[in-house]
């Protein structure tokens, strides 16, 4: 396993990741640290990104994830790649994607410390 990271501060999500999502391309919504946060497994890999769709505020939740791995907003159908952020469909809006880790204890979020690049 890879050093933890010192400049993120590591919320515990769940302690059975596998019960949060009962599917591959299912997005959830949880409260960490006063903000809400979408995760989301796709591919077998645990995802977090911001839960309002950073073009319209639409609640990314109601979204899909496509074959290729973006979040398809549901409002206007933006798509967001779930690994950097970055807006697929060419507007300049990009969201804001969370790391997480899997560990013996179960799911973490990363949040960046204040004043970390």
């Amino acid at each position: 396993m890879s050093p933890i990271p010192r400049e993120f501060e590591w919320h515990l999500i769940s302690a059975d990741p596998e019960s949060i999502i009962s599917k591959g391309t299912e997005i959830v919504e949880v409260n960490i640290a006063e903000r809400k946060i979408c995760i989301t497994k796709w591919q077998e890999k645990w995802m977090a990104f911001q839960a309002l769709c950073p073009h319209a505020g639409a609640p990314l939740k109601e979204g899909y994830i496509d074959s290729k791995g973006n979040v398809v907003c549901p409002l206007h159908h933006y798509k967001f790649c779930l690994s950097n952020g970055r807006n697929c469909t060419g507007q300049g809006y990009d969201m804001r994607v969370y790391p997480l880790e899997v560990r013996p204890e179960g799911l973490f979020l990363g949040i960046r410390k204040e004043g970390s690049k």
